[in-house]
């Protein structure tokens, strides 16, 4: 078989978060997932949010009326707040199309050149 020769587009922080969001996943999945994420950013805020879904989902997965009843589903349209401000949030640099080292860079006075 051939193999497909095109490069894979590496995905920036912002889409791999949006795309753990969207995945079929148990709550504990999810976690892993989105604690995979957290541990490699360098965006702080982003960190936060991360943070805080990963918090929520960790409750959520404690709780005893649901504990080991985890059914697959996705977070990308859940209501939950922090959820939304997460999905916000990369979302606006996804539609910027901003790598993460761009969005670092800017926070700290870099422009590009005009």
């Amino acid at each position: 078989m051939f193999r497909n020769c095109a490069k894979e587009k590496k995905l920036t922080t912002y889409e791999e978060t949006i795309a753990a969001l969207k995945d079929m996943r148990t709550v504990a999945s999810h976690i892993t997932n989105l604690g995979k994420v957290m541990n490699k950013t360098e965006d702080r805020q982003l960190n936060t949010l991360l943070g805080n879904v990963v918090t929520l989902l960790q409750r959520a997965h404690a709780n005893p009326n649901v504990k080991g009843q985890s059914t697959p589903g996705n977070l990308y349209n859940a209501t939950d707040a922090a959820i939304k401000k997460l999905i916000q949030y990369c979302e606006g640099f996804i539609a910027a199309k901003k790598p993460e080292w761009q969005v670092l860079a800017e926070r700290h006075g870099w422009a590009p050149k005009t």
